[in-house]
């Protein structure tokens, strides 16, 4: 029968660095780094959610609808007043006759979306960026209050050790 006592079932395997002070130091920085990245990549994204909330809403003509044949959506496609055209899917059940004008967003690039989501977009914008925001303000927090450096004396991995098993 073998034994496997408590304090060494992570031994041996790939992962394993044992409890030492060192290993929790060196994961340490890491969240620090990332912290960062994450912020600026919502403020990124939170930003982009505002300019396109910023874009104008117009009245395009629904200039033709093709069935997409089994999956519930058809692809209509749309010609803004200045003449620029763009297609998007729609549901069966809000899909706009042909010649019909409807009320779309023009994104920055051209593209056309149905309806007017301006709103929607403003608050997920605000609530992206705020929280980036947040969390700058959070790692310039820590970068003047560090955490305390790990003091705690841990035992090495011999500490613990049995006597050989003899049965």
């Amino acid at each position: 029968m073998a034994r496997f006592p408590e304090h060494s079932l992570g031994k041996g395997t790939l992962g394993y660095k044992g409890e030492t002070a060192e290993y929790y130091e060196s994961k340490r920085g890491l969240w620090d780094v990332a912290r960062w990245v994450v912020a600026g990549l919502l403020i990124v994204v939170g930003a982009a959610f505002l300019v396109a909330a910023a874009s104008p809403v117009v009245l395009v003509t629904v200039v033709s609808v093709t069935d997409d044949g089994g999956n519930g959506t058809s692809t209509v496609a749309l010609r803004a007043p200045d003449g620029a055209t763009s297609s998007v899917t729609v549901t069966y059940a809000g899909t706009p006759e042909v010649g019909a004008t409807q009320q779309a967003l023009e994104l920055p690039g051209g593209r056309l979306v149905l309806g007017d989501p301006s709103l929607t977009g403003r608050i997920a914008g605000v609530i992206l960026v705020g929280i980036g925001l947040l969390m700058m303000l959070w790692a310039v927090h820590r970068i003047r209050h560090p955490r305390p450096q790990v003091t705690t004396v841990l035992a090495p991995d011999d500490a613990y050790a049995l006597p050989p098993h003899t049965s």
